[in-house]
């Protein structure tokens, strides 16, 4: 049997136990008596998973494929200096999240706009649920595509075919069981990843050091061809200031308000078990995120060298074969090769089904529920229809979009400036009494008016009015939206009607335990929301 008819028996069955469980998943949903309560579930499963699991899930949502390449390329262009752009920002994220269950579980929204509802009003929810739909779509078509990049070159078949029938495999176990399916495939994909970069970790630095001359002749190896853009492997600053200054200004606020991880917390079955796995999810980021793939990176200066300043062909734009090419290159055996391709797999699906789940829930839950189904009373079943078919939506926005990928650059700094520049500063500033609903509304307008105001004229060079140490980082539209979404919240609290006791009370509430107390406390606080409305309107 050839190595291409073993690595496609292992793909097949692999693919086909995730629609497996999704089917599952689907008969598991139906088990829920109450239609309301079902739609509910779809997009925060049962409740009741154990912090481990927790951190295990999230870890797995968070191997991004696109992200663990990315990770890399910075290595094996900037060296030591890509810690700025990606793991200073990724490890702070990690601790923020740390806080997240003690201060939010008290609100028991599915989503971040659903929880800023309560805190605010119903149209912030409405205004921030598209401007995360589309960030996280984004991230969604990266993800398709690098995917798609990487197994097309030991699976032997074009981008866009491979894109199709990883988009058809995830769109079907998502679209059946929800968040339940993700919740359940994570825990696989998860256990695929960290066999599959455990490997790769261990076997390249012994490649190096065999190709080096020893251990400690890895980095005087990497010197004499250095990262393409560092002087030398410990080159920390070789990005530049302003770079280094705006990605970790830009990234890390929208990290820690990332809407899977919260979505997450919130399904957790207690608040102590939410805190353990942020706990346990801080250990598995920095061992498996962050520590694995920087160990691979370094590794792949020495077994693939840059040549003459360029990336050679094995690593690719992007760094897009740098997993692919290692796995082939270090495991002659097909059915090890093959069996590492398949975790390969399982880590990018365990982000694209997290990434097409959120994004369908935002335009569902926040967009969707609020104007028309609380509105015209629409039946639970009739929400999870239509959710199911805005899942299916989503995958089909995400191929059109993968296939005219921009580059990760741009797909990752813009959806994460969108996000740290709207959720984030929106967010963060429930913490005070101060802001007003005015103030949540402006953060979001101003934030995402900033964003993509000035990413085009920045793409047509048009701020070349701005200071030079800002442009030149090439990321001046993420620091200017931030500062005017702040300046948004301010504006709020200078001219907006101050917040009630009402709402204030409610961060003096109980924590939620279980899907279903959480789903009550949920309809209950949405009830009392919309008398309160009634009552403010019928006053002369």
């Amino acid at each position: 049997m050839s190595n291409l008819a073993v690595y496609w028996g292992f793909t097949v069955a692999f693919l086909a136990g995730m629609v497996a469980i999704g089917a599952y998943q689907f008969f598991g949903l139906q088990a829920v008596s109450d239609d309301g309560e079902r739609a509910f579930d779809f997009w925060i499963g049962e409740g009741d998973i154990p912090g481990w699991w927790t951190a295990a899930s999230l870890a797995a949502g968070w191997l991004l494929l696109g992200w663990m390449t990315w990770q890399m390329y910075l290595w094996y262009a900037y060296g030591l200096g890509a810690i700025w752009i990606f793991t200073i920002p990724w490890i702070l994220c990690t601790i923020g999240l740390l806080f997240v269950p003690g201060l939010f579980r008290k609100f028991p929204g599915v989503s971040i706009p659903e929880i800023l509802r309560f805190r605010f009003d119903r149209m912030t929810q409405t205004l921030l649920g598209p401007v995360q739909s589309f960030a996280y779509l984004t991230w969604l078509a990266a993800e398709i595509y690098v995917l798609s990049a990487v197994l097309s070159k030991p699976l032997e078949v074009d981008i866009i075919t491979m894109a199709v029938i990883v988009s058809i495999t995830f769109g079907t176990y998502v679209t059946l069981g929800g968040f339940r399916s993700v919740l359940r495939t994570d825990l696989i994909q998860f256990v695929c990843a960290a066999i599959m970069l455990t490997a790769l970790s261990i076997f390249s630095v012994i490649e190096a050091a065999s190709l080096s001359g020893g251990f400690g002749q890895i980095v005087s190896t990497i010197n004499e061809t250095p990262p393409i853009y560092a002087d030398h492997l410990w080159d920390w600053n070789s990005p530049g200031y302003s770079y280094m200054f705006a990605a970790v200004l830009i990234y890390t606020p929208g990290f820690i308000t990332l809407q899977e991880a919260w979505q997450r917390v919130m399904a957790t079955s207690t608040e102590a078990e939410a805190a353990k796995g942020m706990w346990w999810n801080l250990f598995f980021n920095i061992v498996i995120v962050v520590l694995m793939p920087t160990i691979i990176a370094v590794a792949a200066l020495v077994v693939f060298p840059p040549t003459g300043g360029e990336i050679p062909a094995e690593v690719g734009s992007y760094g897009y074969f740098i997993f692919s090419s290692m796995i082939t290159e270090l495991f002659s055996n097909p059915i090890i090769a093959g069996a590492l391709i398949v975790a390969l797999m399982g880590m990018a699906l365990s982000s694209v089904d997290t990434y097409v789940n959120v994004c369908a829930m935002n335009l569902t839950k926040d967009v969707l529920e609020p104007l028309v189904f609380e509105r015209f009373d629409v039946s639970g079943r009739t929400r999870l229809n239509v959710g199911r078919a805005v899942t299916a939506g989503f995958i089909g926005l995400a191929l059109l979009w993968a296939f005219k990928f921009p580059g990760l650059f741009d797909m990752y700094f813009l959806s994460s400036a969108l996000i740290s520049a709207t959720t984030a500063v929106a967010t963060f500033s429930v913490f005070s009494k101060k802001p007003t609903t005015l103030s949540a509304y402006l953060a979001i307008i101003f934030g995402t008016v900033g964003t993509f105001l000035f990413f085009f004229l920045g793409k047509y060079e048009m701020i070349g009015w701005l200071p030079a140490w800002l442009t030149s980082s090439g990321l001046a539209y993420g620091v200017i939206a931030l500062v005017l979404s702040v300046i948004g919240i301010f504006v709020g609290i200078a001219v907006g009607d101050p917040p009630s006791q009402d709402v204030l009370g409610r961060y003096d509430g109980e924590y939620y335990s279980g899907r279903r107390e959480m789903y009550e406390l949920n309809q209950r606080m949405k009830q009392d929301q919309e008398e309160e409305r009634k009552s403010v309107v019928a006053k002369p």
